[in-house]
């Protein structure tokens, strides 16, 4: 495979550079002419008459010669000359980014082809700029519409998969990501039966395709099916997709989690059962009790004791079993109820807010804001209800309200001076109703959905203190803190990187932007695999369609087995302690390599990496033998004006603003805009599969490894 030659002149550009050198020629031989017919002349002089006739036939030529070269001269000075100088300004001016005109002042000689020529750029330039802008116009267009179907899509709490009548996945939404616990398998052109079970999805699809046109009431189905490792039962609809024909191209697959809420109705089908079967036995034995009693009062006084027995007995197995039935229904009720992550500003805000537009007690807002887990609605009523009851029993006028952060819990604790209150009191509390809530529930009923009760305690002398649990939240509580910026990594070479195995030679001929890539990086105990240096994380993102896919991500800590050395953790941020609980190597890189399946691997300083994974490949049991391209090489070849080809030093040339660096999804991140942003100079020069760019690498790894020798 070659690189097509970008190098070889035109056949204009050679004739300008050889024209001073015919010019030279044509020079020399005036003069040598006119030097020929001096002598020429001289001679005849002394000859005789036929002598100095042929001599003067030769004068004539010899003058019509110079006389030609003269006008060549001529013609080459203010013809040839002007008219290269004219098309090498046109095509400049045709190349110009900005407004570029031709002086027509500067070519006196060749009117008036200068300003037809210069209206004719002129006009070149002005269709140039209205594409450029009827093109940027349509892309905001498509860029608008496409930030509106995933906000749309990312608003959804149904997860929503687009797939076409092959079953390949061309559209999805985050939902779908997490109801399928996928971290990696699931991939743009993928199929969904290795996500989804298929025999219920095919039915459906066939039922829909046989049905003739309907309504918009007829046109979905519903779908119920499973996950492919059977963690999950889904529940959805199914629509089809139809072109402006009304021809179906594809369907969409609506779906959410019901493994809860059936597992939920056969807790429910229990407790009903426990109701009806459970009962019958103890209420049996005590109507026969009874009845012996009231119908034989003669009986002896150990026979009445006996069934007294029988009757206290089988009384207190119906209470402590209708005990656990009132238990039991409770938690089914309070599973069912809608809730989310509340911030803790927000809740007590409004509760305040409106305490204090309603005549209520005084509340201060302390602490700092959490993150909580519930309904805010019947929360704040809750809280409001508290607040007040709190006002009248201890005649406090002013409290605090803070959220807490407890092992596994998030508590609400509302303060004030005074004493505690007792909890008969707070008992009598529970049962005040709420009317402003759906349902009118009890304070209790509230406080039992989010598996809760509130008691009070005295908190210091003189100061009391009243608390709530709550669930914690389902959102990361904090945010990681930010690392400075560290130096690069020295540079690796590997021309094994260029494999002419299968993977290579399948790749060759796909073009740049068809194929599938990861761009990945991965961060170490050190840079010396060879000394024992391991593995600490592995990052990854997926480009499809010169696109980055960002919710494709791959993110794995690995367990180096060794401690890490200060240098690198200050390097990295990764501590021992965050890799204690991880997986090693040997079974992040299966995973990892399920999450590339085929795709053309891309990374930076690409040698340095595969290094450590190469290492691992047989303790996993796994090859990475997939094409890897390398944006260090690239970024060599596309600017070998340069010396300084670092990723940030990339980055900046390309406008790229990079975050997260030293982290390994943050660099892998960094790596595939760079690679992208590339693809417009490759296909500039001529590199437009992965051939050519396979070759170009191979170039520049040369080039670079020559001059490092010297």
């Amino acid at each position: 495979m070659s690189i097509p030659d970008r190098t070889r002149q035109t056949g204009s550009e050679r004739a300008a550079q050889l024209a001073p050198r015919y010019q030279f020629a044509v020079l020399a031989a005036i003069a040598a002419v006119f030097g020929f017919a001096v002598f020429a002349a001289m001679f005849a002089l002394r000859a005789g008459p036929e002598t100095a006739d042929i001599l003067a036939h030769w004068a004539a030529g010899l003058a019509a010669l110079v006389t030609a070269g003269l006008i060549w001269l001529g013609a080459d000075h203010l013809v040839f000359r002007p008219l290269g100088r004219l098309a090498a300004r046109a095509r400049l001016a045709a190349a110009a980014a900005s407004e570029a005109r031709i002086d027509a002042a500067a070519y006196p000689t060749l009117a008036p082809l200068p300003d037809a020529l210069d209206q004719l750029v002129s006009r070149y330039l002005t269709a140039r700029r209205e594409v450029q802008q009827s093109v940027a116009s349509a892309t905001r267009r498509v860029e608008e519409q496409k930030e509106r179907l995933e906000a749309i899509l990312r608003d959804l709490s149904e997860g929503v998969m687009v797939c076409n009548l092959d079953h390949q996945v061309l559209l999805y939404n985050h939902v779908a990501l997490a109801l399928l616990h996928v971290s990696g398998e699931l991939g743009l052109g993928r199929s969904l039966f290795n996500l989804i079970s298929r025999a219920p999805v095919l039915h459906a699809l066939e039922r829909l395709l046989q049905r003739p046109a309907a309504g918009p009431e007829e046109s979905t189905l519903p779908v119920v099916c499973a996950t492919t490792d059977s963690r999950t039962l889904l529940r959805g609809r199914m629509s089809l997709v139809l072109d402006t024909a009304g021809t179906p191209t594809g369907y969409v697959l609506t779906f959410a989690d019901v493994t809860r809420e059936i597992a939920e109705l056969s807790r429910r089908d229990t407790l009903l059962r426990r109701a009806t079967e459970g009962l019958r036995a103890p209420i049996a034995n005590l109507r026969a009790a009874a009845e012996t009693i009231s119908f034989f009062p003669d009986i002896s006084p150990e026979q009445r004791r006996a069934f007294e027995d029988v009757i206290l007995r089988e009384g207190n197995v119906l209470s402590e079993r209708l005990e656990a039935l009132d238990r039991d229904y409770r938690s089914l009720s309070a599973s069912h109820w809608p809730m989310t992550d509340i911030h803790s500003v927000d809740l007590f805000s409004w509760v305040v807010r409106n305490l204090r537009e309603t005549g209520g007690p005084q509340v201060t807002m302390v602490g700092l804001p959490l993150w909580l887990h519930g309904d805010s609605h019947s929360l704040s009523h809750v809280l409001e209800c508290i607040l007040r009851k709190l006002a009248v029993a201890t005649r406090a006028d002013t409290f605090d309200i803070e959220a807490l952060l407890g092992d596994r819990r998030v508590y609400i604790q509302i303060t004030w001076a005074g004493d505690p209150i007792s909890s008969a009191t707070l008992d009598d509390w529970s049962d005040e109703p709420l009317p402003a809530v759906l349902g009118s529930p009890s304070l209790r009923d509230v406080l039992t959905r989010h598996g809760s009760e509130m008691w009070s305690h005295a908190q210091q002398p003189g100061r009391a203190a009243l608390r709530i649990p709550l669930p914690a939240p389902i959102r990361v509580q904090f945010a990681p803190t930010l690392r400075p910026e560290m130096p690069s990594r020295p540079e690796f070479y590997d021309f094994d990187l260029f494999q002419s195995g299968a993977a290579a030679r399948s790749a060759v001929s796909t073009p740049l932007r068809s194929a599938a890539y990861v761009a990945f990086d991965t961060e170490t105990t050190g840079l010396r695999p060879s000394q024992g240096d391991e593995l600490v994380a592995i990052g990854a993102v997926r480009i499809v369609n010169g696109r980055i896919l960002t919710g494709e991500t791959f993110n794995r800590l690995v367990n180096p087995g060794r401690p890490i050395p200060p240098d690198s953790v200050r390097f990295h941020g990764i501590t021992d302690a965050m890799v204690a609980d991880a997986p090693p190597a040997e079974l992040v890189l299966p995973q990892f390599k399920a999450f590339v399946a085929d795709a053309v691997l891309v990374a930076h300083n690409a040698a340095f990496d595969l290094t450590f994974l190469q290492r691992k490949q047989e303790a996993s049991g796994i090859r990475f033998d997939s094409v890897t391209l390398d944006t260090l090489l690239i970024s060599a070849f596309l600017f070998p004006e340069f010396d300084d080809h670092s990723l940030d030093t990339i980055a900046g040339r390309l406008g790229i603003a990079v975050s997260g660096r030293h982290t390994a999804l943050g660099d892998a991140m960094a790596t595939a805009a760079i690679f992208v942003r590339m693809l417009d100079l490759l296909e500039a020069r001529g590199i437009v599969t992965i051939g050519h760019l396979l070759e170009a690498s191979k170039m520049a790894l040369a080039i670079r490894m020559k001059q490092a020798a010297f």
